[in-house]
């Protein structure tokens, strides 16, 4: 995956045909991001950054995106995908890294959506853990079945995050970073 435009991404790949033994690349932008956890002002920075890991997998890191006791907030990113001619892909996992400091038997939960536009959903996942737990809390989300983008056609995709936490204020979790894992592709 490759990161595109004037927030977060830097172009890496055309629609041009690939030379042969060359591995695709995802041209990715960052659209916009909304919600109580990712909350920003009207032409300010986006409170979500990213960049590309050695494996190709796409790091979204977030800020100021936590919660406390008996309340949740939610991110949700938006992001325009483009494939090069002739190939489709689709995202094996949607990895979470967070942080609890919970109470005894205090819960928290994250759960996780992603689609392309027009379709129907390709991860649909909540995770809980109950304390007394602190320190690192980390998800994998799972399309089942597996989802491929249309052939043909660059879609928008959009991932929902949502952090809840269960109990007294003193209970606290927050959402780090969601990693997409590389993809994997697969010509139309």
């Amino acid at each position: 995956m490759a990161l595109v435009g004037t927030s977060l991404f830097v172009p890496s790949a055309s629609a041009s045909p690939l030379p042969p033994g060359t591995q695709p690349q995802l041209t990715v932008k960052l659209l916009n991001a909304n919600g109580s956890g990712c909350r920003h002002g009207a032409g300010t920075k986006l409170p979500v950054d990213a960049h590309v890991l050695p494996s190709g997998a796409v790091m979204v890191r977030y800020r100021g995106f936590s919660v406390s006791g008996n309340d949740y907030k939610s991110c949700v990113l938006f992001a325009s995908v483009a494939t090069p001619a002739g190939w489709t892909y689709q995202i094996p996992a949607v990895d979470n890294q967070a942080v609890v400091s919970l109470d005894a038997t205090e819960t928290a939960s994250l759960s996780t959506a992603m689609w392309f536009t027009g379709l129907k959903w390709t991860v649909r996942d909540t995770e809980k853990v109950v304390g007394p737990k602190t320190g690192a809390w980390n998800t994998s989300a799972v399309p089942r079945p597996a989802a491929w983008a249309p052939c043909g056609t660059s879609v928008n995709v959009s991932v929902a995050e949502t952090m809840r936490v269960a109990g007294s204020s003193t209970s606290t979790a927050g959402l780090v970073a969601t990693t997409f894992d590389p993809p994997k592709w697969r010509r139309c």
